[in-house]
């Protein structure tokens, strides 16, 4: 039993390795890529200066861009927990964040909120990607505590039914002998 637990660690580990090592890198590089695209096509409205509004916009997405490129290796599971966390307690960097994104609306254009949707869309990805093997070794314990909440909750319906008597006894004091059949009656079965 020790030498197949060995064996599967030892598969979990290579799988693992190649995941986070050869696998990973090329994913994040392929997302890193479709943001350098939409970062070209912000530095295009940039340079062709349209009006300062957009300009000023255009700048601070490019800029929103330079820092996803930089940050693809944070977008984890943990970090967003962690990062969720200390904005919900921290009132100063919510409003920030919030400044900035009202700046954003006042300011951008179409196209640039369509940039910003395509980077968030790539950011999820990215943010998949980079948690895939937490997901997979959580699946065990994960599909585990689904099962026993199903049990459980199966065990509680079924305890009320049993403990509820009170509706059958009722119906079969108070209705007549038809309807009763009807409620106690299989669903394959029926009564002339």
């Amino acid at each position: 039993m020790l030498t197949v637990l060995f064996y599967v660690l030892l598969c979990m580990a290579a799988a693992h390795f190649i995941y986070e090592r050869i696998v990973l890198p090329s994913v994040r590089l392929h997302y890193r890529n479709k943001l350098f695209e939409l970062r070209d096509i912000v530095r295009s409205q940039i340079i062709s200066n349209n009006g300062k509004e957009d300009v000023y916009a255009a700048e601070l997405v490019h800029e929103a861009l330079n820092n996803a490129i930089n940050r693809l290796h944070l977008m984890t599971l943990p970090n967003r927990v962690r990062a969720q966390r200390r904005l919900s307690a921290n009132p100063e960097i919510q409003a920030k964040i919030r400044r900035e994104v009202e700046l954003f609306k006042k300011y951008s254009d179409g196209s640039l909120a369509a940039t910003i949707k395509e980077s968030a869309k790539i950011l999820d990805n990215v943010l998949f990607f980079n948690s895939l093997m937490l997901i997979l070794y959580t699946l065990p314990l994960m599909l585990s505590i689904w099962i026993v909440a199903k049990v459980l909750q199966t065990a509680n319906q079924l305890l009320t039914l049993l403990t509820e008597r009170q509706s059958l006894e009722q119906a079969v004091m108070l209705l007549p002998d038809r309807q009763v059949a009807k409620l106690v009656a299989e669903d394959n079965y029926t009564y002339a």
